[in-house]
Order: C-alpha cells, then sequence, then structure tokens
C-alpha cells in the first residue's frame, strides 16, 4: 500500500512540474522533436539513396561491339569466356539482324536515315555482347578481361554505361549526407542535454520552497528526485509521439513526389519506415529516455548537494 501512494504521489508531482513550467517544457520537448527528426530524416535520406543505387545498378552493364561479319565461333568464344568469370552475372547476345531492327526501330521516324540504310548492300553493324557484373566494383575487372587476345581483335569497340558516373555521384552524395547527418545528430543531442538540464534546474528553482519542505519532513533523496526525473520523460515520450506523427505524414506527403522519380517504382522511403519502423522508434525512444534520466539525474544531483 505504502509503495502504491508513493508512486501515486511521484507521478502526481511529476505533472504538477510539467504543467507549471509549460512553456519551458514545450522549448525542451520541441528541441527534442528536432533532435529526433534530425536522426530520421538522415535514415529516410540514407534509404532513398540506396534504392536510387540500386535501381542504377539494375540499368548498368557493359556493351561489347563487334567488327560486322565476325566469324560466329568468335562471338561464341567471347560469350563462354566471359559467362565463365566469377564477376559475371549475366551475358547476352545481340546479333547482326537484332542490331539491325532495333536500329531501324530507332529511326522510323526519320525517312533520311532509313533510306541511307536501304542503299548499303550489306548489314553495317556487327553482333555486340551485354554483359552485367554481380556488383558495379567488378566493372573495371571485366573491361580489362575484354582484351583477351582470342577475340580483343575482332571488338570494334565498348562502352561502359554513364550509369557508373552516376552510381559514384550518388554514392559521394550519399557519404556526405551521412556526415553532415552525424554533425546535425551530435549538435542536436548535445542542445537537449542542455535544455533538459536547465529546465530540470528552473523546475527546481520555482519549487525550492516545496522540495526544501519536503527534504525537512524527512522526504527521501529519490522521492525527491524521481518526479523531476518523471517529468523529464513525459517530455521526452510526448517529443517522440510528436516525431512519429511529423514521420508519418512526411512519408505520406513524399512517397507519391519520390515515386515519380523512379519511374512509379519503390523510392524506398516507405519501404524502410514499415520495415523497420518498430525497431527505429524503439530504438530511439530508450536512448532518448536514458538521454533525458541522465540529465535530469544530473540536475537534480546538483541541488540535492546543496
Amino acid at each position: 500500500m505504502f509503495i502504491i501512494t508513493s508512486t501515486v504521489r511521484i507521478v502526481s508531482f511529476a505533472w504538477k512540474n510539467f504543467t507549471r513550467n509549460l512553456w519551458i517544457g514545450l522549448a525542451t520537448v520541441l528541441v527534442l522533436v528536432l533532435s529526433l527528426l534530425s536522426v530520421n530524416v538522415l535514415l529516410g535520406v540514407n534509404a532513398v539513396s540506396e534504392a536510387a543505387l540500386h535501381r542504377l545498378e539494375e540499368k548498368i552493364d557493359i556493351s561489347v561491339y563487334f567488327v560486322p561479319n565476325t566469324p560466329q565461333v568468335i562471338l561464341d568464344t567471347a560469350r563462354t569466356y566471359m559467362a565463365s568469370l566469377p564477376q559475371t552475372q549475366a551475358v547476352d547476345v545481340m546479333t547482326s539482324e537484332q542490331a539491325l531492327n532495333d536500329f531501324k526501330e530507332r529511326h522510323k521516324a526519320d525517312p533520311k536515315i532509313l533510306a541511307a540504310l536501304s542503299e548499303l548492300d550489306q548489314n553495317p553493324l556487327g553482333a555486340s555482347l551485354i554483359i552485367k557484373a554481380k556488383a558495379t566494383s567488378d566493372y573495371p575487372f571485366l573491361v580489362e578481361a575484354l582484351q583477351n587476345p582470342q577475340f580483343a581483335n575482332f571488338v570494334e569497340s565498348k562502352t561502359y554505361d554513364d550509369n557508373a558516373v552516376a552510381i559514384e555521384r550518388v554514392q559521394k552524395i550519399g557519404e556526405s549526407v551521412r556526415y553532415f547527418g552525424i554533425i546535425l545528430i551530435a549538435i542536436f543531442a548535445v542542445f537537449s542535454l542542455l535544455i533538459v538540464y536547465n529546465s530540470i534546474r528552473i523546475a527546481i528553482y520555482t519549487q525550492r520552497e516545496e522540495l526544501g519542505i519536503m527534504r525537512l519532513v524527512g522526504a527521501s533523496t529519490a522521492f525527491v528526485r524521481l518526479p523531476l526525473i518523471l517529468s523529464g520523460v513525459l517530455q521526452a515520450l510526448l517529443a517522440l509521439a510528436v516525431t512519429i506523427g511529423i514521420v508519418v505524414l512526411a512519408i505520406a506527403f513524399f512517397e507519391p513526389r519520390l515515386r515519380t522519380l523512379f519511374d512509379g517504382g519503390d523510392s524506398g522511403l516507405q519501404t524502410y519506415f514499415t520495415t523497420y519502423g518498430w525497431q527505429i522508434f524503439s530504438i530511439q525512444a530508450s536512448a532518448i529516455v536514458v538521454l533525458v534520466v541522465l540529465s535530469s539525474w544530473a540536475a537534480a544531483g546538483k541541488y540535492l548537494k546543496k
């Protein structure tokens, strides 16, 4: 019975602390929300950049163009050799006839090109290989492997798709965003500590007479300290609830717009938070509560030592 009564009193005092210093509490909640949002923005940007990289990696390949009238045995040798490499995911062959048909299809609206093509006695296009690697880091090795003397003399040209440049740029942007995000999170974490610490000190100052009387009548250190810490925990939980609401609304707003950039495909944002949402917010809840408890404990402890 004593434990229940003490618990009710501690919760009651914590709520009074929160309501008495409402504006300071709201300012604390705002800073905590900004801290949590900076973490979630970083996670969201990372999820979208990973989806963009994956989409670009699906498009990248090496196209190897052979001279016209290359013997079939040479094409078969090249295909077998490239497919045998452990870095290769797939090798497709486009015959000279397929290349000619594709060329005509792409330029069907240009009669001049088609007329010039019809005047030629033979197919000016050679066969080609389209090679996809298992990882983007394998492409330089595959380009080097194409120097094999068995068929290198028949290779007219080869292209390493421009998406490789785009992937490198997205990777650099992603790294920059992550570094900036880490710095931003650290700054907000420090601000959160200071704000919570000072809000507890102000709460103690406004209730100094009441706390002094509690000490005089024999209240334990824990009984005096726990309401102050619990009010900080309430602020942290309120900040987390507000953050979750903002994140849900932001995903609902940005997801349809991001999908247009991904040609209607998955942008990675909604999928990431849907899949890992519980883990993400559980970790954030634990971290923010520990942060608030430590700062509240330190602020209250400094007063109790006086």
